[in-house]
């Protein structure tokens, strides 16, 4: 069950007169209180599916104070070269209480119309997203997984990885270790407490020509954007691969999970539990190139629109 309250105004207008047109602004506030209930069924809730999954409730809520503003400004119109020249800028500032967190984004942006056929634009800006009620509250399920498929160091002595040959022997496992006897509990639950939002910077610029001798529209874009502290689950393969086929043994990955000791009296070596709960990956980034062409036109048994996207 998901409730939601959302209270927002705005207000937006022109304020004054430039020579090349009206200054365009607004500005506003928003406030927004959310909840998640999800209660799972009472087999699960009571671990009694046995070799199975068990699992708790998802409960919690988050609520969000914000202040936004845009102005949009025009600079130059009707000058050779310069058909117009419009500049946007935009901003918010918020306070998420589920992260404990004031923070801002913006944005800024830049169209310009060469002639009538060519028009050329760019923006630049941040953004932000706090952790979602199900990341941040989801409680914890349970599962298994075979050891076979999960360790990389069993058998890690015929093993072509280096790091997996030099760490799994760090961990004192022998080169010839066969596996756990069982499955190994996979944990996986949300991260109120320790989970910080995503943040992302991105920068776009393209050009865009609408030739007046036919109807068409062809846009080339060039876009980056890099996200960092990107929220996600790994699975439990990953965990374990992470953690022994770094260059850097012991890591952060290797927190993750508990492995028997090689004099334990039972299971000696075996992994017992993971711990896939939802974390912080340091970062991801992507370039790139969108080509998109259109055509549409109007004619006595009705109207054509093709369009492509590269």
């Amino acid at each position: 069950v998901y409730d939601q309250f959302v209270f927002n105004a705005v207000v937006t207008g022109e304020m004054f007169n430039l020579p090349a047109g009206p200054v365009g602004a607004a500005l506003g506030v928003e406030y927004r209180k959310f909840s998640i209930d999800d209660q799972p069924g009472a087999l699960e809730l009571a671990d009694d599916r046995w070799g199975l999954t068990s699992a708790q409730p998802t409960k919690g809520d988050d609520t969000v104070k914000e202040i936004f503003g845009e102005i949009e400004v025009p600079i130059l119109k009707g000058v050779p070269g310069f058909e117009s020249l419009v500049a946007n800028v935009s901003a918010r500032v918020f306070d998420y209480d589920s992260v404990d967190d004031r923070d801002s984004v913006w944005k800024a942006g830049l169209s310009w119309q060469i002639v009538p056929a060519l028009r050329v634009r760019a923006t630049k800006g941040s953004s932000y997203r706090a952790p979602g009620l199900y990341e941040l509250y989801l409680g914890n399920l349970s599962s298994f997984t075979s050891q076979l498929g999960l360790d990389p160091c069993i058998d890690w002595g015929n093993s072509t990885n280096d790091n997996i040959r030099r760490n799994c022997g760090a961990a004192g496992i022998p080169a010839d270790f066969t596996g756990g006897p069982s499955s190994a509990q996979v944990f996986r639950g949300g991260g109120a407490g320790f989970l910080k939002p995503e943040t992302s910077d991105a920068f776009t610029t393209g050009i865009v020509w609408t030739p007046a001798f036919a109807p068409l529209s062809i846009a080339l874009d060039y876009f980056e954007i890099q996200v960092n502290d990107q929220i996600a689950t790994l699975d439990a393969n990953a965990i374990l691969g992470s953690c022994y086929a770094a260059d850097v043994y012991p890591n952060a990955f290797c927190d993750m999970f508990e492995r028997n000791a090689p004099d334990a009296g039972v299971a000696p070596n075996a992994i017992t539990e993971v711990y896939a709960t939802y974390v912080n990956i340091n970062k991801q980034k992507v370039r790139g190139y969108d080509l998109l062409a259109r055509y549409e036109n109007d004619f006595a048994f009705g109207s054509l629109e093709v369009e492509g996207n590269f």
